[in-house]
This record gives structure tokens, sequence and C-alpha cells, in this order.
């Protein structure tokens, strides 16, 4: 099995392994669930559900935009480096006649077009969801964040 056929076989293991939306949705509430228990919170099922749901939904498309940044950075760095190291020297050698050269030119140009491509369709999306996301975080209400209870205030409830 060569080097690109074990990445591919290793990617598509990875992704099948990720979690889905809701699978992190009710890993979220169990580990609230248990967490709350740990220091003594009086928490029912449905609550911490609601709690760990909320968190994971005010994350969730933040981070769908963070990765969707992240692809367009990678196809920028993709486009930069070929306009930089590939195009130049290609283009020197096909003006100076070498027949290889024109067709190995060719073929950079419709890598570096169809790259382009997906790059437009990838900020497309970014600006896109990214605007929903950023629509939805101007609704949002600041929190503000309680006083810390003093030290081992839980731990001496759960104990009472």
């Amino acid at each position: 099995m060569s080097l690109t056929a074990q990445q591919a076989a290793q990617a598509a293991q990875v992704k099948a392994a990720l979690p889905g939306y809701l699978a992190v949705r009710e890993t979220a509430a169990a580990v609230l669930l248990a967490a709350g228990k740990d220091i003594g919170l009086r928490l029912d099922e449905r609550d911490a559900r609601d709690l760990a749901e909320a968190v994971v939904d005010a994350i969730h498309k933040g981070a769908e935009v963070r990765g969707i940044s992240f692809a367009c950075d990678v196809a920028d760095q993709e486009l930069a480096a070929h306009e930089r190291y590939l195009l130049p020297p290609s283009r020197a050698k096909a003006a100076a006649g070498d027949p290889l050269a024109r067709a190995v030119l060719h073929d950079l140009e419709q890598y570096v077009q169809g790259a382009k491509k997906l790059r437009d369709e990838l900020v497309e999306r970014l600006a896109r969801v990214g605007g929903q996301w950023l629509a939805e975080q101007q609704k949002v209400v600041a929190v503000v964040p309680m006083p810390a209870p003093p030290q081992g205030q839980h731990r001496a409830k759960a104990a009472a």
C-alpha cells in the first residue's frame, strides 16, 4: 500500500470516528451530569441536557466558521506557493520554447484555476455561514458571571 493510500485510509478512519453534532451534545450532557454529581449539584437529567445543549449550540457555529476559515487559509497558501514558486519558472521555460514546459505550464495553470474556484467557493461559504454566525453573535446578551462561592461550599452542601 502506497503512502498516499495509507494516508487516505487513515483520514477516512479519522472522519468516520469524528462525533456528529448530536453525539457531541449527548456527550456534553453526560459529562455535565457526571461533573454535577461530583461536585454535589442536584441536576436532573433534563436540566443537565438543556445546559449541555446550550453550551454546545453556543460554540458549534463558531467552530464551524473557524474550520471554513482554516480551509480558506490553506487554499490561499496553496495558490500563493504556485504563483510564487511554480508558475514563474514554468512560464519562463515555456516562453523560451521548451515544449515540455508548455505542457507543464498548461497543467499548472489548470490546477491553479481549479484551486481558485475551490477557494472562491470556500470564501462564499465563509461569508454566508460567518455572516449568520455574526448575526447570532450580535443577538447574544452579555452574560455576567456569578460570584464564585467560597471554597468548599458545594462539598459542604453535598455532605449535609
